[in-house]
C-alpha cells in the first residue's frame, strides 16, 4: 500500500511540474536584484494588462524583480503547494471564501505591520464589505485589485407592455412580487414563454431579511436565525407561483447566458435578470437595441437596503515566503489607485477602492455609478470570517433546494444546517487545539 506521505510527495512534484510548464511573464531577474515570484490566476488579455503593471514595478526601482506565473485553471494546486511549503512570495490564486481557512492554518502572513508602515489607511480606502472580508481574528490577511457588484436588470419594453411602466422600478418586496407575477406568460398550450425572475441565492436573501450566517466574535454558526428562516420561507412561497421543473427546462434551453446572444434576458424571455456591472459590456455586444433599466434588491420592512455579496480572488503573502518585505512592496504597488483603475477598466470590473470607483472613468456608465454607491455602503457582505465557509455554502444551497423544490419546512432545514456546521466547526477547532 502506498503511504499518505508518498502520495503527498508525488502530488507536490506534479504541481511543481505544472507551475514550470505554465509559467509566463517577466524574464530572469537582472544581477543584483532580488527575485520574487507572484502566482496569478489571470490569463489572456487580463494577464497582459497585469504584466504591464508588474513591468512598471520592476522598472521603478533597482532592488526587486517580480516574475509572474499564471496558475489559471489549477487553483486547487495551491493547497498542495501550501502543504509542501513550496510557495511563491505573493499570490492571488486563492478565493475569498478560502481565506479564513488558510489564515487559521497559519500559512498566510498578516499584513497589518506592513500596512501600518505604508502611510496609507487601507480601512478607509477599501469598500467596507471587502475590508471586513480580508480579515480573520482581527488581522488582515489579504487585499484585492477588483470586485463585482450585483443588482437586477430589467427589460423596459416588457415593463411597459404589462402596464407597470418603463421607468418604474420595484422599490418594495410587494412591488417586486407583483411585477414578477405580471411578467409571467404562457402560450395557449400552457407552455412557458416568459417569466420575470425568481428569488434565488438564499445566502444573499438572508442578509436582505436582516439575518446572517456566522458571528466571528463568538465563533458561533447562526444558520437558523429567525431572519434566515423568514427569508427561506418567503423564497419557498415565491417559487410556488411557478411550475419550477418546467421553468428550469425553459431556462436550460438557452445557451451561454450573458456571454451569448441567446441569453434569455437579451431575447425577451426573462424580464428581470440578476447580474453585475460587467453586464453593460455584454449588452452592448449582444443586445445593443435592448432598452433596459436596473434596481437594487428590494427588502422587507426591517430588512437591509442595498445588499450585495462580494467575493473573488484575493492577494496574500504566504507565511513561508522568503521575501515578505519585497512581496509587500509589490502588493502595495499593485493596489495603488492608478494601477487599480487601469486594471479594472481593462477587465470591466468595479474597483474595490471607493475613491477609484467614483472616478468619472467609471461613473460615466450609470450602472457603475449606482453600484459604486451600493458597494460603498455597509450592507455588502463577503464570506464570513470562518474557516469552513465553502462547506457551509454547500449546505446553504442544499437547504434552498430542499425548501424550493422539496417543499420541506424551512425551520427544520436550517436547524439541520445549524447542527451540521456546529459539529464541523467544533471538530475543526478541536483539531487545531490538538495541533493536527
Amino acid at each position: 500500500m502506498i503511504s499518505r506521505k508518498r502520495i503527498q510527495f508525488v502530488l507536490i512534484l506534479f504541481v511543481a511540474g505544472i507551475l514550470l510548464s505554465c509559467g509566463k511573464g517577466s524574464e530572469k531577474a537582472p544581477e543584483g536584484k532580488t527575485e520574487i515570484v507572484y502566482w496569478t490566476g489571470w490569463t489572456g488579455k487580463e494577464m497582459g494588462v497585469l504584466q504591464g503593471i508588474v513591468n512598471r514595478f520592476n522598472a521603478s526601482q533597482n532592488r526587486i524583480h517580480c516574475r509572474m506565473v499564471t496558475l489559471a485553471g489549477v487553483y486547487q494546486k495551491v493547497r498542495i503547494a501550501f502543504a509542501g511549503g513550496d510557495v511563491p512570495d505573493l499570490l492571488s490564486t486563492i478565493w475569498a471564501e478560502e481565506l479564513a481557512g488558510y489564515a487559521m492554518r497559519g500559512v498566510l502572513e498578516p499584513l497589518d505591520p506592513f500596512m501600518a508602515a505604508s502611510n496609507r489607511d487601507f480601512s478607509k480606502e477599501y469598500m467596507p464589505g471587502l475590508w471586513r472580508m480580508f480579515h480573520y481574528e482581527d488581522k488582515c490577511y489579504a487585499l484585492a485589485m477588483t470586485t463585482n457588484g450585483t443588482l437586477y436588470f430589467y427589460n423596459k419594453d416588457i415593463f411597459e407592455e404589462i402596464g407597470w411602466g418603463a421607468d418604474r422600478v420595484p422599490e418594495t418586496l410587494e412591488e417586486y412580487e407583483e411585477v414578477n407575477r405580471l411578467c409571467l406568460e404562457y402560450d395557449e398550450k400552457g407552455n412557458l414563454v416568459r417569466y420575470g425572475t425568481i428569488p434565488e441565492i438564499l445566502e444573499l436573501w438572508a442578509y436582505i431579511y436582516g439575518g446572517g450566517w456566522y458571528d466571528p466574535q463568538t465563533h458561533k454558526v447562526t444558520a437558523n436565525r429567525e431572519e434566515n428562516i423568514r427569508a427561506l420561507k418567503w423564497m419557498q412561497e415565491q417559487a410556488k407561483q411557478y411550475d419550477l421543473f418546467k421553468l428550469q427546462r425553459f431556462r436550460k434551453s438557452f445557451g451561454g447566458w450573458i456571454s451569448s446572444a441567446n441569453c434569455p434576458f437579451y431575447v425577451g424571455k426573462a424580464a428581470i435578470f440578476h447580474s453585475g456591472e460587467y453586464m453593460t459590456l455584454h449588452l452592448k455586444r449582444y443586445a445593443p437595441d435592448l432598452k433596459y433599466g436596473w434596481f437594487p434588491y428590494p427588502h422587507p420592512p426591517g430588512g437591509r437596503a442595498n445588499c450585495c455579496l462580494v467575493g473573488g480572488s484575493v492577494f496574500a503573502i504566504p507565511k513561508a515566503s522568503k521575501h515578505k518585505k519585497e512581496a509587500w512592496e509589490l502588493l502595495n504597488y499593485l493596489t495603488q489607485p492608478e494601477n487599480i483603475k487601469e486594471f479594472c477598466l481593462a477587465l470591466h470590473n468595479l474597483p474595490p477602492l471607493m475613491e477609484v470607483a467614483r472616478d468619472p472613468a467609471f461613473t460615466q456608465d450609470p450602472v457603475y455609478r449606482d453600484l459604486a454607491e451600493i458597494m460603498s455602503g455597509e450592507n455588502v457582505f463577503g464570506p464570513p470570517q470562518m474557516p469552513l465557509w465553502v462547506r457551509y455554502q454547500t449546505e446553504i444551497r442544499r437547504a434552498e433546494e430542499f425548501a424550493v423544490y422539496g417543499e420541506r419546512n424551512p425551520k427544520e432545514i436550517l436547524d439541520g444546517v445549524q447542527n451540521v456546521m456546529e459539529r464541523e466547526l467544533e471538530r475543526l477547532f478541536l483539531q487545531k487545539e490538538n495541533g493536527k
